[in-house]
């Protein structure tokens, strides 16, 4: 009987035992304030906007992460991520639930491997070195640089592009090196070129320095003309002083070639643990006579937690080939090229 009653209770305790080696997460960001903007051009002329906008510095979203423990230090990894907004509750791409992530994979000490949807290795990593990122701007401090084309036809990429049916790898780190490769499947019938996507980086950590190469070509991107995108850009810490940097050179194979090249320095100083000063700089050059665009960025969070902070930031923007358009996304055009826009805002992390 007791030999019985150890067997019956076996698969109980193996149950209870895995259970003990997996977790599944639930996290998220949640971004909302008020975006003043100059100069913009509506159907019935100009005028300024005072908008409530969310999702601006940050994307507004949730997110289930798991990982299970296979032994060997190998794990069983998941990320399913959608992107809302707090305004309406509505998705941000309609009928995709899942419009951020959606991938399954394996890591362990050979690295990882994941396949799905995801972002590319520049926006993976390259948000990390941006002005952007580093001061409270986000979408108000990529526009002029994602609008380089009047249309978004021709996009800088360092806010990366989230890319269907890939499979991607990235290599553990040895003496501060680690490389990864990213292929996405065109899934388009006799024709294993159409729509794919390439993407390589190498990234280097050490100590307060973080760098990162990387490479993306992607098969008829926009107007059935493919994209290539070379991106260099690294971080340095000292002290309560953080500093970034960033090119992006992003062309077009079409008969015009059109490439824009784009430069991003921010810098971010903790006057005490939780008020951080920001500033940024970013220059777009352009070929065929497209002159160029650079935009100024001030910003100021207060962290009133370790999940929350109050942020104030202000944007001013030149462009000098299209109307100026400092918001990504979100914006609108200005009348003029110059605009300029000024948000207050609560982010909060769970």
């Amino acid at each position: 009987m007791k030999l019985k009653a150890l067997a019956a209770l076996l698969p109980l305790v193996l149950c209870t035992y895995a259970h003990a080696q997996s977790s599944v997460t639930l996290y998220g960001v949640l971004d909302a304030g008020i975006t003043y903007t100059s100069n913009t051009d509506t159907s019935t002329g100009h005028g300024k906007a005072i908008q409530f906008q969310d999702g601006v510095v940050q994307p507004t979203q949730w997110g289930i992460r798991g990982d299970e423990d296979i032994g060997g230090g190998n794990h069983v990894i998941f990320d399913l991520e959608n992107g809302f907004q707090l305004s309406n509750g509505e998705l941000i791409s309609q009928g995709s639930m899942f419009n951020r992530k959606a991938y399954v994979g394996v890591s362990g000490p050979w690295g990882r491997l994941t396949m799905g949807r995801d972002f590319d290795f520049i926006g993976e990593t390259f948000a990390g070195y941006s002005n952007a990122v580093i001061t409270p701007a986000g979408l108000l401090g990529w526009g002029l640089s994602s609008y380089a084309s009047g249309g978004y036809i021709l996009d800088n990429r360092v806010w990366g592009d989230q890319v269907n049916n890939a499979v991607k790898y990235l290599s553990p780190t040895f003496a501060g090196f680690s490389a990864g490769a990213m292929y996405a499947f065109g899934n388009v019938a006799g024709s294993l070129g159409t729509n794919q996507v390439m993407n390589f980086i190498i990234n280097y950590n050490q100590k307060n320095f973080s760098g990162s190469v990387s490479y993306f070509s992607q098969h008829n991107e926009a107007l059935g003309a493919n994209e290539t995108v070379w991106a260099a850009g690294g971080s340095y810490t000292l002290g309560p002083v953080q500093l970034v940097s960033n090119i992006a050179t992003a062309s077009l194979s079409s008969a015009t070639k059109p490439r824009a090249t784009t430069l991003e320095t921010g810098i971010q100083y903790f006057v005490r643990p939780d008020i951080a000063l920001s500033g940024g700089y970013t220059q777009q050059w352009r070929n065929n006579g497209l002159g160029s665009a650079n935009v100024f960025i001030l910003g100021a969070d207060y962290f009133i937690s370790k999940r929350t902070d109050i942020y104030v930031v202000g944007v001013i923007g030149h462009d000098h080939a299209y109307p100026a358009q400092l918001e990504a996304a979100f914006g609108s055009p200005s009348s003029s090229n110059a605009q300029s826009a000024a948000r207050i805002g609560v982010r909060h992390h769970f």
